[in-house]
């Protein structure tokens, strides 16, 4: 007897070389508005929130610090919808040494302007990891997370 699997309720792949960062927000809206019915019928809770902010920081921190605002390089964006969302946001730059990267509440990094958007998208998500030296990031999230909270807060 074979093994059955879910199959994707919605699975797609978007690119996007973009020259600036209005260019970069039309995308995340346009990706995000794809999701939505999929995530909505799944029962995902706060997608709005929790998956729209993930996958905007994402987004951002491929373009700006992957391949540094470079219009020839792409950004892509995969998702997958089954009983969970994953979602890929892969990146042309140099990449980075994900092992290392800096507390953003620690005394010395409160007030720089930048160096958020990992730690939001690690606490947003269930699962977070990185291949191919940083320039792909792979976020999982469950249709609602039995260890964090999220919800915004009131």
């Amino acid at each position: 007897m074979t093994p059955t699997h879910a199959q994707p309720l919605l699975c797609q792949e978007h690119s996007i070389h973009a020259a600036d960062s209005a260019e970069i927000d039309r995308f995340i809206s346009e990706v995000y508005t794809t999701m939505e019915p999929a995530l909505i019928k799944q029962g995902f809770v706060n997608p709005q929130f929790r998956i729209n902010l993930a996958l905007h920081e994402a987004v951002v921190n491929a373009w700006l610090h992957g391949n540094e605002k470079d219009r020839s390089k792409t950004v892509t964006v995969r998702w997958r919808v089954t009983k969970n969302l994953v979602l890929e946001v892969l990146d042309q730059g140099s990449g980075f040494d994900f092992l290392t990267i800096a507390d953003p509440r620690a005394d010395k990094n409160i007030c720089r302007p930048c160096g958020r958007g990992i730690a939001i998208i690690t606490y947003l998500a269930d699962q977070v990891s990185w291949q191919d030296q940083g320039r792909h990031l792979i976020a999982s999230f469950d249709r609602i997370s039995p260890t964090k909270k999220n919800a915004p807060p009131t």
